[in-house]
């Protein structure tokens, strides 16, 4: 399958408790009236960020980015549903003015990516998640950049002390590198590192481990371009993974 990440703010004019609210009830209800398009996915997460500072003040280390709302993932089964999803006459007649309703649609952008799960640890129930958004160096392929990854992810990431004690669930977001498949607003990033925690201080704990900074982007981690790095924290919601699967029940 597909993944769609799509980083989405609010329209300036409201606030961020109203755009998660309209994303969570409103949104959902209206995309339920398109069938055609609702019926083209296949999983559906709905992420709330993290931007009170307050509620960040723990993390140190790591540059959290509070420059969005809400960060979604949405499975296709191809990436030809992604660009007749987006075609279908009822999204642009339906959907897209509840979009422009409460979200800054020309700010939001994205990737198109292959997950591959990593590590998931048994039994664990976490919704905080931290997305690191990474890209390689300019002079650097593709290639090159993931095959150093790999190791720093098994040499370096993974068994570091607080990666191995508050990481429930790890999983690497390749970006597609084919120009015919990257949708409008999409970065030219090459890999969303997704991983699982049971809370905020969880999140402190892990940015508090030298191996795990190193890892993902210090001063010696010349595998990536550090100038570009996002990192973002959210909760996921479940209510809107079930949603879709009531949803598409009724079909």
């Amino acid at each position: 399958m597909v993944k769609l990440i799509e980083v989405i703010g609010r329209r300036p004019d409201l606030t961020h408790a109203y755009f998660l609210k309209h994303l969570s009830t409103t949104h959902l209800e209206v995309v339920d009236r398109v069938p055609e398009f609702r019926n083209r996915v296949r999983r559906y997460v709905q992420n709330h960020l993290f931007v009170d500072p307050n509620e960040l003040a723990d993390i140190h280390g790591l540059s959290i980015s509070t420059n969005a709302d809400g960060l979604i993932e949405v499975w296709w089964d191809r990436f030809s549903d992604i660009m007749g999803a987006f075609q279908e006459p009822r999204y642009l007649e339906i959907i897209r003015p509840d979009e422009l309703a409460f979200g800054d649609v020309p700010g939001a952008w994205g990737v198109t990516a292959q997950e591959t799960l990593v590590m998931e640890r048994n039994g664990f129930s976490g919704l905080i998640k931290l997305f690191i958004f990474l890209k390689r160096p300019v002079r650097t392929p593709h290639a090159a950049f993931r095959s150093r990854w790999q190791a720093i992810r098994e040499h370096q990431l993974s068994p570091a002390t607080a990666f191995h004690t508050h990481v429930g669930r790890f999983v690497e977001n390749w970006v597609s590198q084919d120009p015919a498949e990257s949708l409008p607003g999409m970065k030219p990033y090459d890999l969303v590192a997704e991983l699982w925690l049971e809370s905020l201080q969880d999140v402190a704990q892990l940015a508090a481990d030298p191996n795990f900074l190193r890892a993902v982007g210090g001063a010696a981690a010349g595998h990536i371009d550090r100038s570009h790095t996002l990192m973002y924290v959210a909760k996921e919601n479940p209510a809107a993974a079930e949603w879709l699967r009531k949803s598409q029940g009724r079909r």
